[in-house]
């Protein structure tokens, strides 16, 4: 059975978060702090080019954001904006993301904004659009992260949670971040480099 959330207590998911951030090495912290940083340049290249909301901006690039690569998120996110502003509807482009995720994008330029019902999408939003350190963006990996040690090596989990839990896990974070003098985002971006890069993924 794969290790679930509820089966961890919050001192637990602590000491985990806590010993993926004691193996960060100075570049992984440096590249941590940095991450979130870029998004949000990037989200405000994108408001000011096109002249749309930076909010609105971090939105649409949150909704595409899902098992998308950095990268790849970005030019997703500029194609949807053009589109957009062209009158192009969402079935005539393509992206690397569910083709739902891209419709919730359209909708976003639309004034439709990711609901709190959706925590980790909304999240990201805040963090790149609002630079909000009271929002935490848990993803697979902070949840791989808040049930194993960097001993325990790879092992399987869950890799998503209920709102209850989500909430759960943002404040362990919030509250292990404030100890270390970081932002909520910085620490969940050191934690997600160091563990991808332990992992090999």
């Amino acid at each position: 059975m794969k290790k679930s959330i509820t089966k961890c207590e919050n001192y637990l998911i602590g000491q985990c978060l806590k010993s993926w951030y004691d193996l960060a090495t100075d570049e992984q912290i440096l590249l941590g702090k940095q991450w979130y940083t870029d998004a949000q340049e990037y989200a405000k290249y994108l408001s000011m080019k096109y002249n749309i909301e930076l909010y609105i901006c971090a939105t649409v690039i949150s909704c595409l954001s899902p098992n998308n690569k950095w990268e790849r998120n970005k030019i997703d996110a500029e194609n949807v904006i053009k589109a957009w502003i062209a009158g192009i509807p969402p079935e005539s482009i393509k992206v690397c993301t569910y083709n739902a995720n891209k419709v919730k994008a359209f909708l976003a330029l639309d004034g439709q904004l990711i609901s709190e019902k959706s925590p980790k999408t909304h999240a990201f939003a805040m963090n790149v659009g609002l630079n909000s350190s009271d929002h935490i963006t848990i993803d697979k990996w902070h949840l791989r992260a808040c049930m194993f040690t960097p001993d325990d090596g790879i092992k399987e989990c869950v890799e998503s949670c209920t709102i209850v839990q989500y909430r759960r896990v943002e404040k362990i974070t919030a509250q292990l971040a404030q100890e270390l003098n970081l932002k909520g985002y910085e620490l969940q971006a050191i934690i997600w480099v160091t563990i991808k890069n332990n992992w090999g993924r």
